[in-house]
């Protein structure tokens, strides 16, 4: 289930490379209205830019770990860049960002044949697909590659730099996601699993979004919950008429 404006923790393959460095990982990713209807339509990839804030004890380590992860885990097809590193909270913010793609999907069977038809070669993406009960839905999901993470993870967990800090694999996550309105028509979405336990819509669960505007969607617990062992969650259903 998805709420609004509430921070909960959820890991993207960029999240997930940084997050094995620092204590808090804020996460920011933009999605156009126009874009998913594009990408629907025309089934060609559309760049997807996520910035993403990391909270380091000190401006060197945000430095040395930042950059063991951008060497270890960046990847041409999902690059993951360190902007900066500069004071901030109790030490240094380090700020990143990781490029993936919105790609269009028509899912499959299993959860294995999905995440290999949407990920490819990828370790995250973002995916739009036809809802799988109502006709007039279309919904974008968030795909990743679990075992690679995993393994990431453990490259890091083995790296001097890493021991040195007593890292044990324990942060703090928050991802939100800014739907922006770029068309001449207001966009409404879904914010339930409309296709999970027979939820009916409610003033609660749709969300309006005015030509021109802008609107926040975040995981909430039991969605993050799903996305770490399933692999991938459909976050909201975009009505189409």
């Amino acid at each position: 289930m998805i709420t609004r404006r509430t921070f909960l923790a959820v890991v993207t393959a960029g999240v997930a490379a940084v997050a094995l460095t620092g204590c808090q990982i804020d996460t920011r990713t933009q999605i156009r209205v126009s874009q998913i209807l594009e990408v629907a339509k025309a089934g060609v990839p559309s760049p997807v830019a996520a910035a993403i804030n990391g909270q380091f004890i000190t401006a060197p380590w945000c430095q040395d770990e930042g950059g063991m992860a951008v060497e270890t885990i960046s990847t041409s097809n999902v690059p993951l860049l360190l902007q900066a590193c500069a004071p901030g909270g109790p030490g240094a913010i380090g700020t990143f960002q990781m490029n993936t793609s919105l790609v269009k999907t028509d899912g499959g069977q299993t959860d294995a044949v999905i995440l290999a038809n949407v990920l490819g070669n990828d370790n995250a993406r973002f995916a739009v697909f036809p809802h799988g009960k109502y006709k007039d839905l279309l919904s974008v999901g968030l795909f990743l590659n679990l075992p690679q993470l995993q393994a990431d993870q453990a490259k890091l967990i083995a790296m001097p730099v890493f021991k040195r800090g007593l890292y044990k694999g324990t942060v703090n996550f928050s991802f939100t996601v800014d739907i922006v309105n770029d068309t001449d028509k207001p966009a409404k979405f879904y914010l339930t699993d409309v296709d999970a336990g027979g939820d009916l819509p409610s003033d609660e669960a749709i969300l309006t979004i005015p030509p021109a505007g802008m609107d926040t969607v975040t995981l909430d617990a039991q969605t993050q919950a799903t996305l770490g062992t399933r692999g991938w969650v459909n976050f909201m259903s975009m009505m189409t008429k």
